[in-house]
This record gives structure tokens, C-alpha cells and sequence, in this order.
């Protein structure tokens, strides 16, 4: 998982991608895990469908996993004053248009699970709704704090 910023002339172009690598890793545990429940549970005599529908519920809910980590780009053009944000996501939909008069504010938040604490990218907007951009590692949240307040100091956004 990865945040990088390029920047050319009055276009900069903040980026999030997950790696084909860790991906593969987390859909692979996620196999592996329903493989030994399945495994287990055919083992101990039930019925097919006690595995079928765990086992259905599981890739679900893997694949909605998968997706929520799709890239994500917000390319900010200075001189226009605009920021547009495009996710692969496919509830996302097409891409959208901002001012950055209109961005109440570009900021990152702490989330802690059990196995994981991670620093989450959002841009904030008017109506209280939230862009989530990606995340980075707990350890690796000094990149994505520097991008962001570099990115407020050159927009104007706010942000905490």
C-alpha cells in the first residue's frame, strides 16, 4: 500500500495503489482460511450447504476487501483551482470535480483494528461526506502527513 505525490508545472497528482504483490498475499490468506474451515467442517460430517454459505459470505466479503483498497487519484491543478478524484473502485462511479473552495478539508485519521493500526487519507467535504483515498502503515505515516499539509499549503485546503 502506497501514497505518492508527482508534480509538474501547476498539476500535481497524489496517488494510492496496493501492490499486486500484497494483494495476492491477502487473497491468498483468505483462501487458505476458508479452505481449513471448509476442510474442518467436511471432516466433522455436515451438511454441503453449513459450507457453502460460509464459505460464499467469506469471498464476499474478501472481495469487497480487495476493492476498498482500489487506487485512488486526486489530481490537483493549481492554476484552475480544481481538484478531480478518480477511484477504481466500482461503487465510486465516474470521476468527480471539485474547487477547492469547495473541499472543506484534505486529512488523515488514525484507525486501529486488532492485528492492525493504519493512518487512513480522507477529503472532506461540505456536506460531512468523506472521500476515503487510501491508507499507509502505521509506521510509514510521516509520507502521507508530509503530502498532505504539502498539499494544503500549495491549494489552500484545510486540514488538521
Amino acid at each position: 500500500m502506497s501514497f505518492s505525490l508527482t508534480k509538474s508545472d501547476d498539476v500535481w497528482t497524489l496517488h494510492y495503489e496496493v501492490g499486486a504483490l500484497s494483494r495476492f498475499l491477502l487473497v491468498g490468506a483468505g483462501i487458505a482460511g476458508l479452505a481449513m474451515g471448509v476442510y474442518e467442517t467436511v471432516r466433522s460430517g455436515e451438511r454441503m450447504l453449513v459450507i457453502v454459505l460460509p464459505a460464499l459470505l467469506g469471498f464476499g466479503l474478501m472481495a469487497y476487501w480487495v476493492l476498498l483498497d482500489a487506487s485512488t487519484t486526486v489530481t490537483f491543478n493549481l492554476k484552475q483551482r480544481r481538484l478531480d478524484v478518480a477511484s477504481r473502485r466500482p461503487w465510486f462511479g465516474p470521476p468527480r470535480s471539485y474547487g477547492f473552495a469547495d473541499v472543506v478539508g484534505l486529512n488523515v485519521a488514525s484507525r486501529s483494528g486488532e492485528s492492525v493500526d493504519c493512518w487512513v487519507a480522507y477529503l472532506d467535504l461540505p456536506d460531512g461526506s468523506r472521500i476515503r483515498l487510501g491508507e499507509e502503515a502505521a509506521d510509514r505515516d510521516e509520507r502521507i502527513r508530509s503530502y498532505l499539509q504539502e498539499i494544503r499549503h500549495a491549494t489552500g485546503i484545510g486540514g488538521a
